[in-house]
């Protein structure tokens, strides 16, 4: 008798869905929560409501929140509710349909909405208990796809975003909404390939796109073969562009073939770029089946500095160290950042693996400490939390989920991230694991 099948790793252990919602508290909390922290802490994550899907990617999007008020704490998780759940689809079905989206890779909050983010499709709005309100395409003028990584300018508080898009041109597509929400300029940007580009990077003044060698191949795909690999004959180019600037050129930078999923900053200094990245040497080598292929896919901290007189990149590895994820301090967004927040990644792992440390880098220095969490400890995305009235850019916390694999639990950790090495202020025990997942932020009250 011929036996099953093992589940792929997108669907065990800790990777593996939930299929109930539930609302829990108050909480039991290990330490204390830093009595000036009042707002909800939301991530999104893959989900299959079915508890089966096709590639990691393709899960349903679910949110779970915690609630933080007065030192105590709640629990709330629910799936977002779009045609794509409510169909059961999979990524082939609800690819031409942009309000079936996934909503499973991010959430931000943008003139008073929450907006549940997912590459391919329409941003979908919640409110703070997680119901589900509706599509958002900006009064109509979205027409096509929103990245999952948008950026909120703390200067302007405008919403910089993209959208790409793989069967027809045009495959990308810059957008800027002011900062009431309203759609203010939307330019098709010229690629040679459809390309995944799941990031990019945003100065004051500046955007700068990706455009890296993981490319669609359509006749690939109608022979059943991957649609999406990695093909770095097809080169590997940075764009940058004033980002106000409706119509404006842009300007191709090429650099060593390569991937990245999220980078850390940009900034300008002069006539020169500074882009801090999770550079990895390839993605998706065997196909889009296969997000993980070892050590080689996996980031490290690098620094781009685009010489935009010169017309030069210069590429400098920073730390050797598996690590994504990466945040700052939001405030700092496009502007000079010193302190940056990652997770590891276990480069030994068969599969793709969350490791069991936090970094802080001194971006100035390349300096790097660490937090070890234990071996059994599995840590997600550190977000920086600002104490109000802080005069230091490191005063705050970071937050971020982890998870037990010894004791099946999850919890919200809380770290002093001026005190990174030290004892977590506080660890808010979970009432049900929350499976391994993407990005998140913090909505303050």
């Amino acid at each position: 008798m011929k036996s099953p099948a093992a589940a792929p790793w997108h669907l065990q252990g800790n990777w593996a869905p939930v299929l109930d919602e539930i609302d829990v508290g108050p909480l039991v909390v290990r330490g204390h929560i830093p009595p000036q922290l009042h707002g909800d802490y939301v991530r999104a994550g893959m989900n299959p409501r079915s508890g089966q899907s096709q590639h990691w990617f393709a899960g349903n999007g679910m949110l779970h929140s915690v609630q933080l008020n007065d030192g105590q704490a709640r629990y709330r998780n629910r799936f977002v509710r779009t045609p794509y759940y409510e169909g059961d689809m999979n990524m082939m079905s609800g690819m031409f349909d942009p309000a079936a989206s996934p909503a499973n890779t991010n959430i931000i909050r943008h003139a008073g909405r929450w907006l549940a983010l997912e590459e391919a499709h329409w941003p979908w709005e919640v409110d703070r208990d997680l119901n589900t309100l509706g599509a958002h395409d900006f009064g109509g003028r979205l027409g096509g796809s929103m990245t999952a990584h948008p950026r909120v300018c703390p200067v302007t508080g405008e919403l910089l975003f993209f959208g790409y898009q793989l069967a027809k041109p045009p495959f990308l597509t810059y957008y800027r909404a002011d900062s009431a929400g309203n759609l203010v300029e939307a330019q098709a940007i010229e690629l040679p390939n459809p390309v995944m580009m799941h990031d990019w990077n945003v100065t004051r003044n500046h955007v700068v796109f990706m455009d890296l060698p993981v490319v669609f191949d359509l006749k690939a795909a109608m022979r059943g073969e991957p649609p999406l690999a990695f093909r770095p004959e097809a080169g590997a180019r940075l764009g940058v562009m004033k980002r106000n600037d409706a119509g404006g050129q842009v300007r191709w930078f090429e650099i060593d073939p390569c991937y990245v999923f999220h980078p850390v900053n940009a900034y300008e200094q002069g006539d020169t770029l500074v882009l801090h990245v999770c550079r990895q040497d390839q993605a998706m080598a065997g196909g889009f089946e296969e997000i993980y292929g070892g050590d080689r896919t996996l980031g490290r901290l690098w620094r781009w500095t685009i010489d935009l007189a010169a017309g030069t990149v210069r590429e400098d590895q920073i730390d050797d160290a598996a690590a994504d994820f990466p945040r700052i301090h939001d405030d700092l967004v496009g502007l000079p950042a010193r302190w940056a927040y990652m997770a590891s990644l276990n480069a030994q792992a068969p599969s793709l693996t969350l490791g069991q440390r936090l970094y802080k880098y001194d971006l100035a220095t390349g300096a790097r400490l660490t937090r070890d969490f234990g071996p059994n400890s599995h840590l997600g995305e550190p977000i920086f939390i600002p104490r109000d009235g802080a005069s230091d850019e490191d005063d705050g916390w970071i937050l971020a989920l982890s998870h037990d694999e010894s004791q099946d639990q999850s919890a919200l950790v809380i770290l002093n991230a001026q005190d990174f090495t030290g004892e977590p202020e506080a660890e808010i025990l979970m009432p049900r694991r929350i499976p391994y997942g993407a990005h998140g932020n913090w909505m303050p009250r």
